[in-house]
């Protein structure tokens, strides 16, 4: 079973899809914000802050009431906000995502990764994700990708020379054999396990982490912030490793990560990891051919990234926006 693949969702590889139409149903509770005449209610703003976090709706209460910083909730809104905007397009477009369209792509996971039923469920059971919020961030990615389709085709197209070009500037990425010198941040989750509230705290934790050290903390900055309310929360470096005898989670990460760059946070059985390569020596350059197929996909899903970046900022100039948090 492939976990990865299944929390890949599908992503922009569902580009060139051929979707349909229907009208999602909405929860009517307590209004958070207007978009264009339609409401997000409290609830659906809940469970989108609870699906970012991998932690459980109740849990995402605690994290909201707790939370002092204004900026991060509506950050955390403005990402509902870009979810609406899309559908609200897409609708108008005459292209919106209907429940066969999930159905189907759901079912497309389950048999590449040959899941059963119960395997399914088990997967996003150990991922803190109920079936239904499995769909709706499926159903958020299928968005993503049609609206880009529809809007930026040509922006996101690659052409074999221009994967053979980013396969020359990445290619320490690539390295077979190769050893690794890493810097971390690992926080782990508590002895009691997995959906407690010290496990919710850590998984909030690590993205906090996370945001700081995009903002230019380095990592020992951002585990010295946070030791004083994360317990066992360590800062560590390592001499050079392979990258084949790192945890899978950890060294499919690195191996995406450009040399000086860091992770998001890497969540495993034991806790959650931030990864920064420090540096690469050694190893053996693949021939183009075996991951030109992968090297094509990931390059239309940057671009496919920039290309909605781009669609957002024109929705939002369009949109009438009431924020009433």
């Amino acid at each position: 079973m492939n976990r990865p693949a299944l929390l890949k969702v599908l992503a922009f590889s569902l580009l060139l899809a051929s979707l349909a139409s229907t009208v999602r149903a909405r929860t009517v509770d307590g209004v958070v914000a207007v978009v264009n005449d339609e409401p997000i209610t409290f609830s659906e703003f809940r469970e989108s802050v609870a699906e970012s976090l991998g932690i459980p709706e109740g849990d995402a209460d605690i994290h909201l009431r707790e939370e002092k910083d204004r900026n991060r909730v509506l950050a955390g809104l403005e990402s509902l906000i870009e979810s609406v905007l899309v559908h609200q397009e897409l609708q108008k477009i005459g292209n919106p995502i209907t429940e066969k369209d999930v159905d189907r792509a759901v079912e497309s996971v389950m048999k590449t990764n040959n899941m059963s039923e119960a395997d399914f469920r088990a997967v996003l059971d150990r991922e803190g994700l109920s079936p239904a919020g499995y769909r709706r961030r499926l159903r958020w990615q299928i968005e993503r990708s049609t609206i880009v389709r529809a809007k930026k085709l040509k922006e996101v197209i690659v052409t074999e020379e221009e994967t053979r070009a980013y396969y020359r500037e990445n290619a320490e990425r690539f390295l077979v054999g190769a050893e690794v010198r890493l810097e971390a941040i690992y926080i782990p989750f508590p002895a009691e396990g997995a959906a407690t509230d010290n496990d919710v705290r850590i998984r909030i934790a690590a993205q906090r982490a996370s945001e700081s050290i995009r903002s230019g903390m380095t990592l020992a900055e951002a585990s010295g912030l946070l030791s004083p309310v994360v317990p066992g929360i360590m800062a560590l470096s390592s001499d050079f490793v392979k990258t084949e005898d790192l945890l899978p989670e950890i060294g499919k990460e690195v191996h995406r990560l450009r040399t000086g760059e860091t992770s998001p946070p890497v969540f495993t059985e034991g806790g959650a990891h931030l990864v920064k390569v420090l540096e690469r020596r050694g190893g053996v350059l693949p021939e183009f051919a075996t991951v030109k197929a992968s090297l094509t996909e990931e390059l239309v899903d940057r671009r496919s990234e920039n290309a909605l970046s781009d669609i957002l900022v024109e929705l939002k100039k369009a949109a009438s926006i009431d924020i009433r948090l």
